[in-house]
């Protein structure tokens, strides 16, 4: 089940990425702002964990501040979309030196794409051959997947 959780993690990961922006963020999308040494040391007093930047979605613009829904480290990140699960911070504009907005990347989502792939393929494979060291299909023997047909023959010097 973690594995499961983990590739799903890592699919969510594999399809976006951070670009800096300038402007204005709008409201509902994801940002990593971009701390200041002073801000980094007032986010640490109010988080009790000490980030160069702040990731989170935006859920308010004030004149002077941004704020943001944040996760809340150790809690697991499928519920951190829960707005009971995640907590608010309020970051100071004048603590931000910069901001990213993430956005779908089709490079990163072509390369997990095509990872995947390659994984189970050789899986696939690897399973077609397990438990048949001689050679000979035994059809009385259900304890491994072999496919009906040569995917790959190596010779072996016999």
């Amino acid at each position: 089940m973690r594995l499961l959780v983990a590739l799903v993690f890592l699919a969510a990961q594999g399809c976006t990425a951070y670009r800096p922006v300038t402007g204005e963020p709008a409201l509902g999308e994801r940002i990593r702002a971009q701390l200041t040494a002073p801000g980094q040391i007032r986010q640490a007093t109010v988080t009790g964990v000490a980030f160069t930047a702040v990731e989170g979605d935006v859920i308010g613009l004030e004149p002077d501040a941004l704020l943001l829904r944040v996760p809340i480290p150790g809690i697991a990140p499928e519920l951190q979309r829960n707005p009971k699960v995640a907590d608010t911070l309020r970051v100071l504009r004048a603590d931000i030196t910069g901001i990213d907005m993430q956005h779908f990347s089709p490079l990163r989502t072509g390369l997990l794409a095509g990872g995947i792939v390659v994984v189970g393929t050789v899986s696939i494979l690897a399973a077609g051959h397990i438990g048949s060291s001689d050679g000979v299909d035994d059809p009385g023997d259900r304890t491994a997947f072999r496919p009906s047909f040569t995917i790959i023959r190596i010779p072996t010097g016999r």
